[in-house]
């Protein structure tokens, strides 16, 4: 089994599946537009300030060490190193649940409002010069509680913290956000690719909420407006 995955990149594998048409030219629907979270958000910058910088091409002995499959990260690394890509232009400070760093409270708010379960929670900052390069999440620490027999039931909310800047760009499949207005909340299926970029003058802010899906999971409601 090993034999296979060593002989193709991680992207190569995702195509076998046919999870996804894998088109560029195609026109489809991959995110879907949950709504907007109304209210004061403003004390979030001061909040990655003592985070290690991270990087997307950092490579961990724990991946050399994990089963090659599709949740092993350093397997999409290579990809990205083999690009072109550098800790030098895929910098960007992160705290998630784990973390020992404090969340704003507005944060947990959001998580309690989500109508998600078993939420986690990370707030990225992304410098100007900075890519997240094409790839898909595995939900690791979801995974790790073993709180969900099947991922697809998983959902990832993307909140922006602020009114759009020149140059800021998320990428959701075959769809290209920009122009979003803070507290724009996005969503896409399981293992669907995505990308975010940084190619203006002023840091990207973004909070994310994962957890599983409920009926009552904002995604599901037809309001558009969540007041915290």
């Amino acid at each position: 089994m090993f034999e296979k995955f060593e002989k193709m990149t991680q992207l190569e594998y995702k195509k076998s599946t046919k999870d996804w048409h894998y088109d560029p030219q195609a026109v489809s629907r991959d995110c879907q537009y949950v709504g907007r979270f109304i209210g004061e958000f403003d004390d979030f910058k001061s909040a990655t300030e003592q985070v290690v910088e991270g990087h997307a091409v950092d490579l961990y002995p724990e991946d050399a060490q994990a089963p090659l499959d599709e949740f092993n990260l350093s397997w999409g690394k290579h990809l990205y190193l083999s690009a072109g890509y550098t800790e030098h232009n895929t910098r960007r400070h992160q705290i998630t649940s784990s973390n020992k760093h404090k969340f704003p409270d507005f944060c947990h708010k959001m998580s309690a409002k989500s109508g998600l379960t078993n939420c986690s929670i990370a707030m990225i900052r992304q410098r100007p010069g900075q890519i997240v390069p094409w790839h898909f999440d595995t939900y690791k620490m979801i995974r790790d509680s073993k709180t969900v027999a099947d991922l697809r039931t998983v959902k990832r909310y993307l909140i922006f913290l602020e009114d759009w800047h020149w140059g800021h760009m998320v990428q959701i499949g075959n769809n290209v956000l920009s122009n979003w207005k803070k507290g724009d909340i996005y969503t896409w299926p399981y293992g669907m690719y995505h990308l975010s970029c940084n190619a203006g003058l002023e840091d990207k802010w973004t909070l994310q909420i994962t957890g599983i899906e409920k009926s009552n999971s904002l995604h599901n409601l037809e309001e558009r407006e969540y007041v915290l």
